[in-house]
């Protein structure tokens, strides 16, 4: 493997879909790989696939096989496979051909196209392995539907009967645990004037090309030996639709969207490429591995692109990437994934995090909308069960923002007296903090973009409601808001006023009072003013003699994750930073916390680059950018800390990265905060107000930095650490 200035180049073949590489459009990924044989195949993925079950699928699985006279055109001699970021590209040669694949940036389309110095032939076709209704065994289950007394499957595909030079197929949900999801939790008023997501669902693909006629439903081929071989495939998900409407719908799509050869159509998505890779970057080096550093950084970053732009937010748990892996002595279909179909906030929100300083805001508002489309259930369950207006949103929510049925609990397994509001699992019990850090999200992304239909539509209705639920919730004592019951994240069960609460409480609200006065009510003003004076201390603690940040104000039982809440003061609300608040209560806190761990959701980098602490940062970067998965040929499919590839794993990296180069502090940025002396670097990162930053700095040269508007620095660091 090689990696040159945006281009990775394999010289071989692989064996199977754990030698794939990764290609996107933002809704539609695909991982392809060339077999020993020549073959080129490829899964397919899409960000709102839904099964039955509130389950991710892929949509399906194509092979294309190609020829020159008699012989596989791949491997042959010479055999290069690239693939080209600038472009979102991927290219594959030998002297017998060369075939370029993309998925294109402007259109729901997968495109095709091959040329040979001889003439060529070749066949692409359907693979389908959901051939029929399968019920799922226990461990397939995990996540999805654990415990469940009634039997859970992954329905079958269909395949298209068509009279044209095409083939077809789609995936048509006849069964939806919708329904019984909000049942169960009593919310079934809720479902009765709400539309079901997933009942009568269908996605699938189209297949189509110039000079290819059907030798079946599910293979078309070659009709004369060309120089050219061009072939498109168009997917589609529609929502309570029948198969005959959807089938009309994506034959009209497939016949408009340009063809393979249509060059100004490839200039077009290449454009949107080159545009995106200019909005900001990062380029490392020193050392070897600096270089990896700046290699792991771009390649997060493109595949962030190829997964950010759908109608869901990327699932930390294998994105739209996940395949046929085979881990830890088991083999796993394409449709398996650790935890299930869940959204985890904690993890959900960490790529969202890097996306404010690279400037990927598109990216960026599928994670928020999802949330925003739920808001009206997370209010219905509070209004109904809590008896006072607001929202809370559970830890882990399907995408329509009920709990998980194994999480809040079969009717045998719940607790008897457990309140209707609250699951039986008790690590998300009391765990509802993530609303919070969601509306502290969304006050930095209006601050980064100042967009005000956003602020209106998005921001300010989810602020409102969370913000409601915990002022009209909690008790007080001695004018004092008292958050009790609670947990700590995951990590202890029971306790009172946590800090990932009171630290989230105190940013959200002073954010909120900066806003204009316009955009909010004198009334909302009032009570958030109120409010915010009625808050606790943060919850602090002695640790040999030295103060401490602390998980909450009380707290018991065993330690139940790997997780140090305590270091929430540091991110991801910023209590303490470079420019101010109680710095060296972070840096005793983080020196003192209990876990650490580079691997997965674990934010120790993006917390000591927050404080300064550059080596600590440096090595951050470097173990995780450094560490691919042993079960992956692609270099940034990290994992299976929670699947493969972890989203979290090279996300935290990417933010930690950024955080070295660039920090603000209370309108001052702060460039090189966290920067090692021996590496060199030069970066282009966004700024709060729309602003542009640019940065570069070499061992020996003193740094600089500049902003393309108005702003004030703080002064550089002289690197003597």
């Amino acid at each position: 493997m090689s990696f040159g200035p945006n281009c990775l180049v394999w010289g071989t073949p692989s064996r199977d879909s754990s030698g794939s590489m990764p290609l996107g459009n933002g809704d539609i990924g695909i991982n392809l790989w060339v077999e020993p044989n020549g073959d080129v195949v490829f899964y397919i993925g899409k960000t709102d696939t839904w099964g039955e079950f509130g389950q991710l699928y892929k949509v399906g699985r194509i092979r294309l096989a190609l020829r020159a006279g008699c012989g596989r055109i791949f491997p042959g001699e010479n055999f290069r496979w690239e693939l080209r970021l600038l472009e979102g590209l991927m290219v594959v040669r030998s002297e017998f051909g060369v075939l370029k694949v993309w998925v294109d940036a402007n259109w729901p389309c997968i495109h095709l196209l091959a040329e040979g110095p001889s003439t060529l032939t070749g066949e692409i076709s359907i693979e389908i392995w959901r051939k029929f209704k399968r019920e799922l065994n226990g461990r397939e289950q995990h996540g999805l539907h654990t415990g469940s007394p009634y039997a859970v499957w992954h329905g079958e595909d269909s395949i298209a009967c068509l009279e044209e030079d095409a083939i077809a197929w789609f995936h048509y949900n006849q069964h939806s645990t919708w329904r019984s999801c909000l049942e169960m939790q009593g919310l079934g008023d809720f479902a009765d004037g709400a539309e079901d997501p997933l009942y009568h669902r269908i996605f699938g693909g189209y297949v189509k090309g110039r000079n290819l006629r059907k030798v079946n439903e599910t293979i078309l081929a070659t009709r004369v030996a060309e120089s050219v071989f061009c072939a498109d495939v168009t997917l589609l998900t529609l929502s309570n639709t029948p198969p005959e409407l959807w089938l009309e719908r994506i034959r009209s799509i497939a016949h408009a969207v340009p063809d393979a050869e249509d060059a100004e159509a490839f200039e077009r998505h290449a454009n949107w490429w080159r545009n995106f890779w200019r909005r900001s970057w990062i380029r490392v080096d020193g050392n070897e591995a600096a270089r990896k550093v700046t290699e792991s950084y771009e390649l997060q970053r493109f595949l962030n692109a190829c997964s950010g732009r759908g109608a869901f937010p990327i699932k930390f748990n294998g994105s739209i990437f996940n395949v046929d892996w085979g881990i830890e002595g088991e083999a796993f279909d394409a449709d398996y994934r650790r935890w299930g179909p869940g959204y985890w906030h904690q993890n959900t929100r960490l790529p969202y995090w890097a996306m404010l300083m690279s400037g990927d805001f598109d990216l960026m508002r599928p994670y928020f909308k999802m949330y925003r489309d739920a808001l009206p259930l997370e209010m219905e369950r509070c209004r109904k069960y809590c008896g006072h207006e607001g929202a809370f949103f559970p830890e882990t929510i399907y995408f329509w923002g009920a709990y998980l049925e194994h999480n809040y609990g079969w009717a045998e397994e719940r607790e008897a007296g457990l309140a209707a509001h609250l699951p039986q699992n008790r690590y998300i019990r009391y765990h509802n903090s993530g609303g919070l850090e969601l509306v502290y999200h969304a006050l930095e992304f209006y601050r980064y973009t100042l967009d005000e239909e956003f602020l209106f539509s998005t921001l300010l209705p989810l602020a409102e409601a969370v913000i409601d639920y915990y002022d009209l919730h909690f008790p007080r004592c001695d004018g004092k808001l008292v958050i009790a019951p609670a947990q700590v994240i995951e990590q202890w069960f029971v306790a009172k006023n946590p800090m990932p609460e009171i630290a989230g409480l105190y940013a959200c609200l002073e954010a909120l009072l900066k806003l204009d006065e316009r955009f909010v009510s004198a009334r909302r003003r009032s009570g958030w003013e109120r409010l915010l004076g009625e808050l606790p201390d943060l919850p602090t603690r002695m640790i040999h003699g030295k103060k401490n940040f602390a998980p909450a104000e009380w707290w018991e039982g065993p330690p139940r994750n790997v997780e140090n809440p305590e270091l929430y003061a540091v991110f991801p609300y910023r209590r303490c930073g470079l420019g101010g608040g109680e710095l060296e209560v972070g840096i005793e806190t983080y020196r003192n916390r209990a876990y650490k761990h580079e691997s997965g959701w674990a934010q120790d980098g993006i917390q000591a680059a927050l404080m300064g602490l550059a080596e600590d940062a440096r090595q951050s970067v470097t173990i995780r950018f450094t560490s691919g998965s042993p079960y992956a040929r692609f270099p940034a499919f990290w994992g299976p800390y929670d699947w493969i590839p972890d989203q979290d794993h090279g996300a935290c990296a990417s933010y930690t990265l950024q955080l070295m180069c660039l920090q603000e502090w209370r309108d001052l940025l702060y460039g090189f905060p966290a920067w090692p002396a021996e590496w060199s670097v030069e970066f282009c990162l966004h700024a709060p107000n729309g602003n542009i930053v640019h940065g570069n700095y070499s061992p020996g040269d003193a740094p600089k930095i500049f902003a393309e508007r108005p702003a004030s620095f703080a002064p550089i660091p002289n690197f003597k650490r």
